[in-house]
Protein backbone atom coordinates (compact mmCIF):
# COMPACT_ATOMS: atom_id res chain seq x y z
CA UNK A 1 0.00 0.00 0.00
CA UNK A 2 1.33 3.45 -0.90
CA UNK A 3 1.74 6.01 1.82
CA UNK A 4 -0.03 9.35 1.67
CA UNK A 5 3.09 10.99 3.08
CA UNK A 6 5.12 12.41 0.21
CA UNK A 7 8.16 14.70 0.27
CA UNK A 8 7.59 17.92 -1.59
CA UNK A 9 10.24 18.70 -4.20
CA UNK A 10 10.89 20.28 -7.59
CA UNK A 11 9.91 17.10 -9.45
CA UNK A 12 6.28 17.21 -8.30
CA UNK A 13 3.90 17.05 -11.23
CA UNK A 14 0.86 19.10 -12.13
CA UNK A 15 -2.30 18.43 -10.17
CA UNK A 16 -5.03 17.07 -12.49
CA UNK A 17 -7.69 18.98 -10.52
CA UNK A 18 -6.31 22.54 -10.29
CA UNK A 19 -3.81 22.15 -13.20
CA UNK A 20 -1.10 23.84 -11.11
CA UNK A 21 2.07 22.41 -9.63
CA UNK A 22 1.03 20.26 -6.70
CA UNK A 23 1.12 21.67 -3.19
CA UNK A 24 1.28 18.95 -0.52
CA UNK A 25 1.11 16.13 -3.13
CA UNK A 26 -1.03 13.30 -1.78
CA UNK A 27 -1.49 9.85 -3.33
CA UNK A 28 -4.66 7.77 -3.18
CA UNK A 29 -3.56 4.43 -1.66
CA UNK A 30 -5.77 2.27 -3.90
CA UNK A 31 -4.61 3.62 -7.27
CA UNK A 32 -1.59 5.81 -6.60
CA UNK A 33 -2.93 8.87 -8.43
CA UNK A 34 -1.61 12.08 -6.87
CA UNK A 35 -3.23 15.46 -6.30
CA UNK A 36 -2.85 18.55 -4.12
CA UNK A 37 -3.99 17.66 -0.62
CA UNK A 38 -6.75 20.28 -0.45
CA UNK A 39 -7.90 19.48 -4.01
CA UNK A 40 -8.27 15.80 -3.19
CA UNK A 41 -9.88 16.55 0.17
CA UNK A 42 -12.40 18.81 -1.57
CA UNK A 43 -13.34 16.01 -3.98
CA UNK A 44 -13.78 13.60 -1.08
CA UNK A 45 -15.83 16.06 1.01
CA UNK A 46 -18.13 16.73 -1.95
CA UNK A 47 -18.73 13.02 -2.61
CA UNK A 48 -17.84 13.38 -6.29
CA UNK A 49 -17.35 9.69 -6.94
CA UNK A 50 -13.87 8.63 -5.91
CA UNK A 51 -10.60 9.27 -7.70
CA UNK A 52 -11.04 12.03 -10.31
CA UNK A 53 -8.95 10.01 -12.79
CA UNK A 54 -10.02 6.37 -12.40
CA UNK A 55 -13.05 6.64 -10.07
CA UNK A 56 -11.38 4.25 -7.67
CA UNK A 57 -12.15 4.46 -3.94
CA UNK A 58 -10.58 7.13 -1.72
CA UNK A 59 -9.65 5.97 1.78
CA UNK A 60 -10.79 8.59 4.30
CA UNK A 61 -7.85 7.71 6.53
CA UNK A 62 -5.46 9.77 4.39
CA UNK A 63 -7.26 12.90 5.62
CA UNK A 64 -7.04 12.04 9.33
CA UNK A 65 -3.96 13.63 10.88
CA UNK A 66 -1.95 13.57 7.63
CA UNK A 67 1.75 14.26 7.95
CA UNK A 68 4.37 15.27 5.39
CA UNK A 69 8.00 16.33 5.31
CA UNK A 70 7.47 19.90 4.18
CA UNK A 71 8.84 23.42 4.37
CA UNK A 72 6.41 25.42 6.47
CA UNK A 73 7.62 28.60 4.75
CA UNK A 74 7.40 27.24 1.22
CA UNK A 75 6.67 29.72 -1.55
CA UNK A 76 3.95 29.56 -4.19
CA UNK A 77 5.30 27.05 -6.77
CA UNK A 78 4.47 29.32 -9.74
CA UNK A 79 6.26 32.24 -8.09
CA UNK A 80 9.40 30.17 -7.54
CA UNK A 81 9.40 29.03 -11.17
CA UNK A 82 8.92 32.58 -12.44
CA UNK A 83 11.79 33.84 -10.28
CA UNK A 84 14.09 31.13 -11.64
CA UNK A 85 13.16 31.99 -15.22
CA UNK A 86 13.78 35.69 -14.58
CA UNK A 87 17.21 34.94 -13.13
CA UNK A 88 18.19 33.17 -16.35
CA UNK A 89 17.36 36.15 -18.57
CA UNK A 90 20.43 38.05 -19.83
CA UNK A 91 20.84 41.62 -18.59
CA UNK A 92 22.36 44.60 -20.39
CA UNK A 93 25.80 45.36 -18.91
CA UNK A 94 27.09 48.84 -18.13
CA UNK A 95 29.90 48.44 -20.66
CA UNK A 96 27.39 47.62 -23.40
CA UNK A 97 25.32 50.69 -22.51
CA UNK A 98 28.43 52.88 -22.51
CA UNK A 99 29.42 51.57 -25.94
CA UNK A 100 25.96 52.39 -27.33
CA UNK A 101 26.20 55.96 -26.00
CA UNK A 102 29.72 56.35 -27.39
CA UNK A 103 28.52 55.26 -30.84
CA UNK A 104 25.61 57.72 -30.68
CA UNK A 105 27.87 60.62 -29.72
CA UNK A 106 30.35 59.77 -32.47
CA UNK A 107 27.55 59.72 -35.04
CA UNK A 108 26.28 63.06 -33.70
CA UNK A 109 29.67 64.69 -34.23
CA UNK A 110 29.90 63.29 -37.75
CA UNK A 111 26.43 64.56 -38.73
CA UNK A 112 27.12 67.99 -37.17
CA UNK A 113 30.28 68.39 -39.23
CA UNK A 114 28.47 67.42 -42.43
CA UNK A 115 25.65 69.91 -41.77
CA UNK A 116 27.99 72.89 -41.16
CA UNK A 117 28.50 75.91 -43.41
CA UNK A 118 29.50 74.51 -46.79
CA UNK A 119 31.53 77.69 -47.53
CA UNK A 120 33.84 76.83 -44.66
CA UNK A 121 36.48 74.37 -45.57
CA UNK A 122 35.62 71.04 -44.03
CA UNK A 123 38.21 69.70 -41.70
CA UNK A 124 38.60 65.93 -41.62
CA UNK A 125 36.97 64.31 -38.63
CA UNK A 126 39.55 63.06 -36.24
CA UNK A 127 38.41 59.54 -35.43
CA UNK A 128 40.72 59.48 -32.43
CA UNK A 129 38.80 62.25 -30.66
CA UNK A 130 36.87 60.75 -27.73
CA UNK A 131 33.71 62.23 -26.22
CA UNK A 132 33.84 63.83 -22.81
CA UNK A 133 33.58 61.13 -20.11
CA UNK A 134 31.73 63.45 -17.72
CA UNK A 135 29.11 64.12 -20.40
CA UNK A 136 28.73 60.40 -20.99
CA UNK A 137 28.26 59.75 -17.29
CA UNK A 138 25.64 62.50 -17.06
CA UNK A 139 23.78 61.03 -20.03
CA UNK A 140 23.87 57.57 -18.51
CA UNK A 141 22.46 58.89 -15.23
CA UNK A 142 19.69 60.68 -17.11
CA UNK A 143 18.76 57.49 -18.95
CA UNK A 144 19.02 55.23 -15.92
CA UNK A 145 15.79 53.71 -14.67
CA UNK A 146 14.58 54.78 -11.22
CA UNK A 147 15.78 52.60 -8.38
CA UNK A 148 13.35 49.81 -7.53
CA UNK A 149 11.48 50.16 -4.23
CA UNK A 150 12.94 48.24 -1.29
CA UNK A 151 11.61 44.69 -1.00
CA UNK A 152 8.64 44.27 1.29
CA UNK A 153 8.96 41.78 4.16
CA UNK A 154 7.47 38.37 3.52
CA UNK A 155 4.15 37.96 5.31
CA UNK A 156 2.31 34.77 6.22
CA UNK A 157 -1.36 34.11 6.99
CA UNK A 158 -2.35 31.66 9.72
CA UNK A 159 -5.65 30.34 11.01
CA UNK A 160 -6.27 28.98 14.50
CA UNK A 161 -6.58 25.25 15.04
CA UNK A 162 -9.74 23.79 16.51
CA UNK A 163 -7.98 22.90 19.75
CA UNK A 164 -4.57 24.58 19.85
CA UNK A 165 -1.79 25.83 17.64
CA UNK A 166 -1.93 27.45 14.23
CA UNK A 167 -2.11 26.32 10.63
CA UNK A 168 -0.63 28.20 7.73
CA UNK A 169 -2.93 28.66 4.74
CA UNK A 170 -2.11 26.95 1.46
CA UNK A 171 0.43 29.35 -0.14
CA UNK A 172 -1.77 30.01 -3.18
CA UNK A 173 -4.74 30.90 -0.97
CA UNK A 174 -2.42 32.92 1.26
CA UNK A 175 -1.30 34.92 -1.79
CA UNK A 176 -4.91 35.81 -2.62
CA UNK A 177 -5.58 36.84 0.98
CA UNK A 178 -2.49 39.05 1.11
CA UNK A 179 -3.36 40.77 -2.18
CA UNK A 180 -6.84 41.56 -0.86
CA UNK A 181 -5.43 42.83 2.44
CA UNK A 182 -2.89 45.22 0.88
CA UNK A 183 -5.65 46.45 -1.46
CA UNK A 184 -7.55 47.55 1.69
CA UNK A 185 -10.53 45.33 0.96
CA UNK A 186 -12.71 44.89 4.08
CA UNK A 187 -13.36 41.22 3.30
CA UNK A 188 -12.36 38.68 0.70
CA UNK A 189 -13.64 35.28 -0.36
CA UNK A 190 -11.48 32.22 -0.96
CA UNK A 191 -12.22 28.63 -1.89
CA UNK A 192 -10.89 25.96 0.46
CA UNK A 193 -11.47 22.29 -0.33
CA UNK A 194 -14.13 23.30 -2.82
CA UNK A 195 -16.09 25.40 -0.33
CA UNK A 196 -16.31 29.23 -0.12
CA UNK A 197 -14.86 30.92 2.95
CA UNK A 198 -14.90 34.58 3.96
CA UNK A 199 -11.90 36.36 5.46
CA UNK A 200 -13.04 39.38 7.49
CA UNK A 201 -10.05 41.72 7.91
CA UNK A 202 -11.83 44.01 10.37
CA UNK A 203 -12.35 41.11 12.79
CA UNK A 204 -9.38 39.06 11.56
CA UNK A 205 -11.54 35.98 11.30
CA UNK A 206 -12.39 33.26 8.83
CA UNK A 207 -15.73 31.51 8.49
CA UNK A 208 -17.64 29.41 5.96
CA UNK A 209 -19.67 31.67 3.70
CA UNK A 210 -22.90 29.92 4.66
CA UNK A 211 -22.14 29.47 8.37
CA UNK A 212 -20.92 32.41 10.44
CA UNK A 213 -21.20 30.40 13.65
CA UNK A 214 -17.92 28.51 13.13
CA UNK A 215 -15.45 31.38 12.79
CA UNK A 216 -11.74 30.98 13.40
CA UNK A 217 -9.16 33.61 14.23
CA UNK A 218 -6.63 34.49 11.54
CA UNK A 219 -3.29 36.25 11.87
CA UNK A 220 -0.91 38.05 9.51
CA UNK A 221 2.68 37.61 10.70
CA UNK A 222 6.20 38.22 9.46
CA UNK A 223 8.95 35.61 9.39
CA UNK A 224 10.18 36.23 12.94
CA UNK A 225 6.66 36.16 14.37
CA UNK A 226 6.00 32.97 12.41
CA UNK A 227 9.01 31.28 14.02
CA UNK A 228 7.84 32.29 17.50
CA UNK A 229 4.37 30.78 17.07
CA UNK A 230 3.18 27.21 17.39
CA UNK A 231 2.61 26.52 13.68
CA UNK A 232 1.87 22.83 13.47
CA UNK A 233 1.38 22.45 9.75
CA UNK A 234 0.20 23.70 6.40
CA UNK A 235 -3.42 23.64 5.19
CA UNK A 236 -4.38 20.85 7.56
CA UNK A 237 -1.26 18.72 7.01
CA UNK A 238 1.07 18.29 9.98
CA UNK A 239 4.75 19.00 9.43
CA UNK A 240 6.77 15.93 10.36
CA UNK A 241 9.41 16.61 13.00
CA UNK A 242 12.85 15.20 12.24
Amino acid sequence: MMSSTQRQGPTDQECPICTCEMVLPTAIPACGHKFCFICLKGVNMSNLGGCPICRGPIDDKIFKKPKQALDLKMDVPEAAAAAAALAQQPSTSTSSTLQQIFNSVTQFFAFSAAAGDKKVKQEPVDEDVKPDVAALNAQMRAQAAPAPPPPQPRMYWLYHGRHQGWWRFDPRIEKDIEEAFVSLMPVTEVTICGHPYVIDFSKMSQFPKNSRGSAREVKRVNSDEFDAMNVKGLAGVFASRS
